[in-house]
């Protein structure tokens, strides 16, 4: 009995510091928390909108401070309306945290966490994003976030009656909109040419932009379960080769991932990032622009009959695309994958994703480099009896581990960064990485085509590629890729892009070769990719439209 008290009375003892922190936690408004959580978060959380709007404000300070007061009162004033009782601890920490993650991405990579981001995140694999989870981050989250988190669930709000709480919040509220109102237009001019100019700063605003993208994601995420696709070229057949030839015609298609021209030396660059690719017989388009600057939409469009002007997310999605054409035609359609899937393209064909292979000769943790096609493509040719499209969707150069992206033979640019976190390495060391990555594509796509030629006496070979969309390294504190296309830097859009043919080929499809080659200085982007597919593999349908095949001209072949 003595022995059972005494063990009470050690736990109570051992308790008491535990109940006094929880029994004696202060107390403060719902009004004066909202205030105060509003200014932190706006501040906080907002470094790069603070930074750049400084810099675009430089020459009117006055508008600047006007922006400031503004924002301050209309961030008051929207946590103030949230401030019910007993939302006010979870929202309150779910807005923090939203903004304190947005930010992180935000002030080390320059992204935008619009619609597109969202769905980049969404579709994403557990390796590549983990590649994101660094110290780096875990110690922001942790200081921004989570500490004032705890904060605001350890402490007592006090709530006044409903109809009081109403009046004293609106008594509050509408002064704070009036506040924003008179600032907005005391510096309207300013402010006008300012966001039409730099129409990204609104966009980095957080956590206002990521929740408000996040809706519109979860929007049109209902409205995709609704979609039937419709068939496109159900009238296509293949018209008979124009050398009668009888061999089976192979067409490569690879889809590049995050490889900008800039950085390819076939585009001019300094650095001899293609090797191989410049000995072999190919043709480059050095003037390709991409259809988005995310696999997300770029991926999907290059493969849609629509082009960039006339794209939209829920287009594509709800209309058949140039494999299922392909497959009408009689064309054996297939496609591979190692990045994070075909985005709704191969729905109705067949495909493999070769991520969770589990070779460990290519792959660690779901993630392969693109050697693996390398090791899977004789295989596949042996069985080829019939006109086929392959595509191959690569890995590529995507960051931002890019040294994960090429084995240890191919680290010919040194010191190359070694890490997912960009602080860690200088830009010398990003460059070195990501050129490495590209020099790696280079020898891929090389050994394609010295595949192909190895099969010429039994199979008529082509290969095309183009990389989805480019990389910012740096250039005005951008990084990654997925900017807004309307102010998209040229390094996420300018992308390579290049052909090779085999003679029979050629042939097959009347292609007159110097000609072609004389018209790779004409502009190009990833409309062309359609129609220039269809022409190769003389597809006959109402969905083909001559003026955007790269190489209609150059063969005199009818419109359909």
């Amino acid at each position: 009995m003595v022995r059972a008290i005494s063990r009470t009375a050690r736990l109570a003892v051992t308790a008491t510091p535990i109940k006094r922190i929880f029994s004696n936690r202060p107390t403060i408004g719902s009004v004066p928390l909202s205030i105060l959580v509003a200014v932190y978060v706006l501040f906080a959380t907002n470094y790069t909108f603070w930074y750049r709007a400084v810099h675009y404000m430089s020459d009117d300070q006055s508008a600047l401070i006007a922006l400031a007061v503004g924002l301050s009162a209309a961030f008051i004033a929207l946590f103030t309306a949230l401030s019910t009782k007993y939302l006010i601890k979870p929202v309150f920490i779910a807005l923090i945290m939203v903004g304190t993650l947005a930010s992180w991405f935000t002030d080390q990579f320059g992204v935008v966490i619009d619609i597109d981001m969202i769905s980049n995140a969404a579709e994403t694999t557990e390796a590549e994003a983990g590649h994101l989870l660094t110290t780096g981050l875990f110690f922001h989250v942790l200081l921004v976030g989570i500490v004032p988190s705890l904060l605001i669930a350890w402490i007592r709000i006090e709530h006044r009656p409903f109809l009081c709480k109403v009046g004293r919040n609106l008594a509050l509220i509408i002064p704070c909109l009036t506040v924003f109102a008179v600032a907005g237009y005391g510096h309207f001019k300013t402010f006008a040419a300012t966001f039409r100019e730099h129409n990204d700063l609104v966009r980095i605003l957080n956590p206002i932009m990521p929740v408000a993208s996040a809706v519109k994601y979860a929007v049109r995420q209902t409205e995709e379960r609704a979609i039937v696709v419709q068939a496109l070229g159900t009238d296509a057949r293949r018209l008979p080769a124009e050398n009668g030839l009888a061999k089976p015609r192979i067409l490569i298609v690879v889809a590049g991932e995050t490889a900008r021209a800039a950085n390819f030396a076939l585009n001019g660059y300094g650095r001899q990032t293609n090797p191989e690719l410049e000995k072999q017989d190919i043709t480059y388009f050095p003037d390709t622009v991409s259809c988005g600057t995310a696999t997300a939409v770029s991926l999907p469009c290059m493969f849609s009959v629509y082009g960039r002007d006339a794209y939209t997310h829920e287009k594509g999605r709800s209309t058949e695309n140039l494999m299922d054409v392909l497959a009408h035609a009689g064309i054996k359609a297939e496609w591979w994958d190692n990045n994070t899937g075909p985005k709704g393209i191969a729905d109705r064909i067949a495909s493999v994703n070769l991520s969770t292979s589990g070779d460990k000769r290519f792959c660690v943790n779901d993630e392969c480099r693109d050697g693996i096609f390398l090791d899977r493509l004789d295989a596949w040719l042996d069985t080829v009896k019939q006109d086929s499209v392959l595509v191959l969707h690569q890995l590529g150069s995507h960051g931002p581990a890019y040294y994960q992206r090429y084995p240890e033979e191919f680290r010919h640019f040194k010191p190359d960064c070694r890490s997912a976190e960009f602080s860690k390495c200088t830009p010398e060391e990003i460059v070195n990485a990501y050129d490495n990555s590209i020099l790696y594509t280079d020898h891929v796509l090389s050994a394609l085509i010295d595949k192909l030629k190895a099969r010429s006496s039994t199979l008529a070979g082509a290969m095309v590629y183009v990389s989805d969309h480019g990389e910012s390294l740096g250039e005005n504190g951008i990084y990654l890729h997925g900017a807004p296309y309307v102010f998209a830097p040229a390094e996420q859009t300018h992308v390579p892009f290049l052909v090779w043919l085999d003679r029979d080929f050629s042939a097959a499809f009347g292609l007159d070769r110097p000609c072609f080659d004389g018209s790779s200085v004409q502009p190009r982007s990833q409309d062309n990719l359609f129609h220039s597919v269809l022409g190769m593999m003389n597809v006959s349908t109402k969905a083909y439209d001559r003026s955007l095949d790269i190489f209609a001209a150059c063969t005199g072949k009818p419109t359909s």
